[in-house]
């Protein structure tokens, strides 16, 4: 029997094993995504306080570089003139 989808109390993901392990997360906007971007994205920050369903090390592999969020883009700000 298949587990059925759960939703965090803390982020309020919806975790759907049902839907392969690269959509199984579906954020409130957004594609679908993976255990592992939740984590390294989410989970790793608010772990501590309890009640994250993403917190089994054993469901996820270990987050990549591309997991995580990228740097920002450089912002070039015209000079001031004074």
């Amino acid at each position: 029997m298949a587990e059925a989808p759960r939703t965090c109390p803390l982020c309020r993901v919806t975790i759907d094993p049902s839907m392969g392990p690269l959509q199984e997360v579906r954020f409130s906007n957004g594609p679908g995504g993976t255990r592992i971007k939740l984590w390294a994205r989410v989970c790793q920050f608010v772990q501590d306080r309890g009640g994250c369903i993403n917190a089994d090390a054993a469901q996820r592999q270990t987050p990549s570089a591309t997991d995580f969020y990228g740097d920002a883009p450089a912002i070039s700000f015209p000079p001031t003139q004074g």
